[in-house]
């Protein structure tokens, strides 16, 4: 990639400005950077979706194998590029699991019998054993994560892209698929993977990383020095490194609130004895459980263990087999979807599955319209509930949605259900395809609306959790296996572990630091806190006049 600027059609400023890159054989190269800075138009302009699929104006060149992308059929460069997108709905096209691992190599005349071992290969590299046979319409998002990656593991390319592939998969998955694309490093593949969560893809043990702000290359160089320069603010770092932040600034005056523990209030939405089935598959097992009218509650659980059919159910997007889910009090199938929507605003973990208007207005005004909700100013109603995701740029009404960025995406489906103002927000992963600053910020201000009441969210984010939720529901195998407060939740180690979770160094300090009753901190506030605590006991000591020697006679 040499002096690489590209511009959308609609766009007023280039994506990516003046990037130059070499990636070798055998490496692995982490992109990281806020949300909207351009590392969706790098992957596009490696595996030539840039220019054959999006158009624009270009300048420079990029090369596979010596190759300009620009003068190869897609067909030729999927030989040599292999892409995991960063929303698998996007990407899966076959009705089962081994049908999609077939299409790629269907699609290239490979014999049916070197297909079916092939098939057998990728199934057990990419660890997905208890997905074989399975229907794809019927998978979790995290599951059809990982098919999406055995599908392009399927034509051994020689060099892997990954976007955001830790974003829907559970902690123990990630780090099981971190571990395949390691091992393909190993063996002399080239792999680029764009991820915010900057922690756990250093265990994929990146040899650079490329930082990338408005498009603009910021960092290029080992891991060591990118550590030293990135904002612990934009990016989720290990937390010893953002402690290491705070000791050298040694200020701050962190507050840490002790969790309120209200009366009883309200049910806003209960599940008695609930049963889903999918696909033949039983998703959801008898599950009860009552969610407060006045509550924040997380919901975690491994890929598959029927988190967003819970709310799915709730929506009347899925009917039970079994068991009742009531909404205030009356049965959930007594309700249309309309009336619920003005209960529930739902933000789906795929944004593509809410975006159909040609612009950011058209998607932001549909529900309130429909709804019937009065609005003296459309534009200002829009622009509002930007506000409140983080996405208020100048001229972004006037945008198609689908040329957004994935993070800009997810931003402008959280900001549709805001728009419709309910009391209670139900969200799919939230923090997925956003950079660590947007995912803190968007929770401080949902936690800030006055009209918003209550807020439940599903996540693979165990950080985002703890510091943001006052309960915790962790699922397995379709039913409920704890649920509690944070701090409550986490001390059956055992339990934690067996659900595909794991103790984050953020939450390791927490544990050990953190003043008893008080909430979980974010990394920088308990940094702050720890730091400064450090400085006071050391100042403490500095200040003390010298001990006096015992007169030895």
């Amino acid at each position: 990639m040499e002096a690489l600027t590209f511009r959308y059609r609609r766009a007023s400023e280039p994506a990516i400005q003046d990037l130059s890159l070499t990636v070798q054989p055998g490496e692995v190269l982490l992109v990281a950077g806020p949300s909207g800075c351009g590392k969706s138009t790098l992957i596009r302009a490696i595996n030539g979706l840039i220019p054959h699929a999006y158009r624009g104006e270009q300048q420079g060149v990029v090369r596979v194998e010596g190759r300009s992308v620009a003068e190869l059929r897609m067909r030729d460069i999927s030989l040599v590029v292999g892409t995991m997108l960063q929303d698998p709905s996007r990407q899966i096209v076959g009705s089962t699991v081994e049908a999609e691992l077939a299409f790629g190599p269907e699609n290239l005349g490979q014999p049916p019998r070197q297909i079916r071992e092939r098939i057998g290969e990728v199934i057990t590299q990419a660890g997905i054993d208890v997905l074989a046979g399975r229907d794809t319409a019927g998978l979790s998002g995290g599951e059809r994560q990982l098919v999406a990656m055995a599908g392009t593991l399927m034509l051994r390319p020689r060099l892997y892209v990954v976007d955001e592939p830790l974003a829907n998969l559970d902690p123990a998955t990630a780090r099981r698929l971190l571990l395949t694309l390691r091992a393909l490093a190993d063996e002399g593949h080239a792999v680029v993977i764009v991820e915010h969560r900057v922690e756990e893809a250093l265990a994929l043990q990146p040899d650079r990383v490329l930082y990338l702000d408005e498009g603009v290359a910021r960092y290029l160089g080992p891991v060591d020095g990118f550590l030293r320069m990135a904002d612990p603010e934009a990016v989720r770092l290990p937390f010893e490194v953002v402690l290491e932040r705070a000791r050298q600034r040694e200020r701050a005056e962190p507050t840490s609130a002790a969790r309120e523990r209200g009366p009883a209030e309200p049910v806003r939405l209960a599940f008695e004895d609930v049963h889903v089935q999918l696909g033949g598959r039983q998703v959801i097992r008898g599950l009860t459980a009552s969610l407060g009218a006045r509550q924040v509650v997380a919901v975690l659980g491994p890929n598959g263990s029927g988190k967003t059919t819970m709310f799915r159910s709730a929506m009347r997007l899925i009917d039970p087999s079994a068991g009742s889910v009531t909404v205030e009090g009356r049965p959930a199938a007594d309700r249309t979807v309309a009336d619920l929507a003005r209960i529930f605003g739902y933000v789906f973990q795929s944004p593509s599955q809410m975006l159909f208007a040609r612009t950011v207005r058209e998607e932001l005004l549909f529900g309130p319209r429909n709804l019937g909700l009065a609005m003296e100013d459309p534009d200002q109603t829009a622009l509002a509930s930007l506000r409140r995701a983080s996405l208020d740029e100048v001229g972004i009404l006037d945008r198609p949605p689908l040329t957004l960025s994935f993070g800009q995406q997810k931003r402008l489906a959280l900001a549709i259900g805001l728009a419709l103002r309910p009391p209670t927000l139900i969200l799919d992963e939230p923090s997925a395809g956003q950079d660590h600053r947007s995912a803190a910020h968007f929770m401080e201000a949902v936690a800030g609306i006055p009209e918003l009441e209550s807020l439940y969210f599903v996540t693979h984010d165990v950080d985002l959790a703890l510091a943001h939720a006052d309960r915790i529901l962790v699922l397995r195998d379709g039913e409920v296996v704890a649920d509690g407060p944070p701090e409550e939740v986490i001390l059956d180690e055992e339990r934690w572990l067996s659900c595909n979770l794991y103790q984050t160094s953020l939450m390791k300090a927490n544990l050990a630091h953190r003043p008893a009753g008080a909430r979980f901190l974010d990394a920088s506030a308990l940094a702050q806190l720890i730091a400064a605590s450090e400085s006071e006991r050391r100042n403490a000591t500095e200040g003390e006049p010298p001990r006096s020697e015992p007169d030895p006679g």
